[in-house]
């Protein structure tokens, strides 16, 4: 059992304080004979009984400090804010290529900056480009058919149509392919496509929803689904390829990538004759396309919450051990590459600025080391000490920065918190005018942004560490590490060899890992849930520093399967039906959910479905009836789909919708690595007698 701690603070006001002290009136001052409250000396009491109060309660916060100072004893510190993560689409002012043997290129920068509006109630919000993005005309040189595929007929189709399907009879899984130079990168792109074709041909199909799948690669023989643009002026006009002259455009996902396909090279897409739904009808024969062009409307870039500042003056050294400077703004994102403080230093007659390296602490600085400590929550930069030893000498941790010198950031980044989970569409201002772009937009939600971590968040991390001991070698041990390593991650689960149930090999270890996106889920952006690489390479490197040296590392995001309630309900007299019916969805939501979106109402200190755990209908029966306003629940009926993050659409797409399944045993069965997560619930109300 956990150590007793006594309080310290027991007096109430009233009943141990005042009623007390008019106790004991009758005994130090028989004198005084009126006790009613319009006495001054009852006025005098009262007074003195606050500031009594008041005093214990300071009292009683000691050891809370004392906390704090074994924390700062063992070197904690607050994890910084995680900035919100988006993709940024750049529209550009005219499609490019601008003429038939254009090949104007527009660079937008890394760093650029786009931010929000500014209102009365939510003050701007800057994000900053990641990377350096080029925008190109794109290069259409294949156009090649499964069956055909040695062939090329992009340049024979001023000769000759491109049959793209069977001509004598078009099958479901006819495919054809355009590829693109694969030297140019076309991820990210808004490609617009421009068909013409044979008019005449083509029969049998609805013209308005055609039975054709588009697919883009993403390397290692791997497609994506990817559907042509419902936007106002770029819907889908070529009629399921039927009519003479049409157009498409398509938004490529920033994870399309090169593949070879059958001996050939390049970034590719393919169209493939798919009926998914009986009324799409099917071709009696196929498109003949006698010309393809391909444009870039723009692209997409990816950006964060920060605002990046560079070659900021600290101040000048005094040469004294132990200098503290701080930054103009704070609290700082975690250092990335070519983020740290430099110090200027004669270099052969001139004085050039070196860069310093930061370190946790000074523990293992010698006094020759360029090291400094950064407390990215107060932007405090720190330079080594001078600690006299036991024999009375005095020993220096860190170099200290010679007398006179200048001391800079070079760059540094602020921002952060779940402020920057912006909705879709909110990021429109471009701070700094680029050539031909016109505007950008945010087209899906910022998700990924953190506030920075609380002194009670920072008390049961320590305690997860100091049972780690700084190594991982339990399942306990890496699922507390991760959850250190970065402000990105909501949720690990550890799967070790012996128990997963999983295929893994010996000296594996897997770690599940759910990011902390619980703003996003609760706008129901499942999406959000996909652990991309970045997040991947943080975990892993931080990692490297503890597991042992025969360990292996493999991080990945859990099964997703996702339920959807079905729900008839009576309302209580004289409640609002739909207010009932919001009342219900929001209590599932936080109920179905693999991360707490906030106090949840039916069970407080909830943390998420947990991994592996079966969901019974009678639950949900019994969480429905628990809501307030609900009389009775007349029906449940629940149905699943598996979530693959990085596919989900929102809101979700007919092809999903057509995935759910009804569920016909009393509860719904998980793996071992699975988690539930709420789909759009449907639930209605009626009145008894209708």
């Amino acid at each position: 059992m956990s150590l007793p701690v006594p309080n310290l603070d027991d007096l109430r006001f009233q009943k141990d304080l005042v009623d007390e002290a008019r106790r004991r009136i009758i005994s130090y001052c028989p004198e005084w004979t009126d006790y009613n409250l319009s006495d001054p000396g009852i006025t005098l009491i009262e007074l003195f009984a606050w500031m009594t109060e008041q005093m214990i309660y300071r009292l009683n916060r000691v050891p809370e400090k004392n906390y704090i100072k074994f924390l700062e004893l063992l070197g904690t510190r607050l994890q910084p804010a995680s900035s919100a993560s988006v993709e940024l689409t750049f529209r550009l002012s005219t499609p490019f290529p601008i003429g038939p043997e254009d090949d104007t290129v527009v660079v937008v920068p890394a760093g650029t900056e786009a931010a929000t509006r500014e209102t009365e109630e939510r003050p701007e919000i800057t994000f900053t480009t990641d990377n350096r993005l080029v925008i190109q005309p794109p290069k259409l040189v294949q156009l090649r058919r499964d069956k055909e595929f040695q062939k090329n007929y992009l340049p024979r189709l001023g000769v000759e149509p491109c049959v793209v399907f069977d001509e004598v009879e078009p099958k479901q899984g006819d495919t054809f392919y355009l590829g693109f130079d694969e030297t140019q990168p076309l991820n990210g792109y808004i490609l617009r496509l421009v068909f013409q074709c044979e008019q005449t041909q083509a029969v049998g199909i609805r013209r308005e929803d055609p039975p054709l799948v588009w697919e883009c690669s993403l390397g290692d023989g791997r497609w994506q689904e990817i559907t042509p643009s419902t936007h106002h002026g770029e819907r889908d006009t070529t009629g399921g390829l039927n009519n003479e002259e049409g157009q498409m455009v398509f938004y490529l996902p920033l994870s399309m990538r090169p593949d070879v396909v059958n001996g050939r090279n390049g970034y590719w897409i393919r169209c493939r004759f798919d009926q998914r739904r009986p009324e799409q009808g099917v071709y009696s024969e196929s498109p003949r396309i006698t010309r393809v062009e391909a444009f870039t409307l723009g692209a997409t870039v990816r950006a964060s919450h920060a605002v990046i500042v560079t070659d900021e003056i600290l101040g000048i050294s005094n040469g004294e051990p132990g200098q503290i400077f701080r930054v103009q703004h704070a609290p700082l994102l975690a250092l990335q590459d070519g983020e740290t403080v430099e110090v200027e230093e004669n270099r052969n007659g001139e004085m050039v600025f070196v860069p310093w390296q930061s370190v946790p602490d000074f523990s293992a600085s010698s006094r020759y080391d360029r090291h400094f400590v950064l407390d990215t929550a107060t932007g405090e930069v720190r330079f080594g000490p001078a600690v006299r030893q036991q024999d009375g000498s005095v020993r220096q941790y860190g170099r200290i920065p010679e007398t006179g010198s200048r001391i800079r950031f070079a760059r540094y980044r602020y921002g952060g918190g779940v402020i920057g989970n912006v909705p879709a569409g909110q990021i429109q201002v471009l701070k700094r005018a680029v050539p031909y772009i016109d505007r950008v937009v945010n087209l899906v939600p910022a998700t990924g942004g953190r506030d920075q971590e609380t002194l009670e968040e920072a008390q049961m991390r320590m305690q997860r560490e100091l049972r780690a001991q700084s190594r991982a070698v339990t399942a306990e041990d890496f699922e507390s590490l991760a959850k250190k390593a970065t402000r990105r991650v909501g949720r690990v689960k550890c799967n070790p060899p012996d128990r997963s149930g999983r295929q893994i090999p010996s000296g594996v270890v897997e770690l599940l890992v759910v990011p902390a996106v619980a703003e996003a889920l609760r706008a129901g952006n499942l999406a959000a849930l996909h652990v991309d690489d970045k997040l991947v390479q943080e975990v892993t490197q931080y990692l490297d520093d503890f597991r042992l040296l025969t360990t292996i590392l493999r991080v990945r995001e859990p099964q997703y399967l996702g339920i959807q309630v079905r729900a008839e309900i009576v309302p209580d007299d004289y409640r609002v039906p739909d207010e009932v019916a919001a009342s219900v969805i929001d209590r599932l939501n936080h109920f179905i959910t693999p991360l707490p979106l906030a106090d949840n109402p039916a069970e407080p200190g909830y943390e998420g479905w947990p991994f592996g755990r079966d969901l019974y209908v009678a639950e949900i029966f019994s969480l429905i009836q628990q809501t307030p306003g609900v009389k009775h629940v007349l029906d449940v009926s629940v149905y699943t789909r598996p979530v693959v993050p990085a596919e989900e659409q929102s809101p979700a797409s007919e092809k999903q919708e057509k995935m759910l399944q009804p569920v016909s045993e009393n509860r719904v069965r998980a793996e071992p690595d699975m988690l539930y997560c709420s789909l759009a619930h449907q639930i209605t109300t009626t009145r008894l007698g209708d």
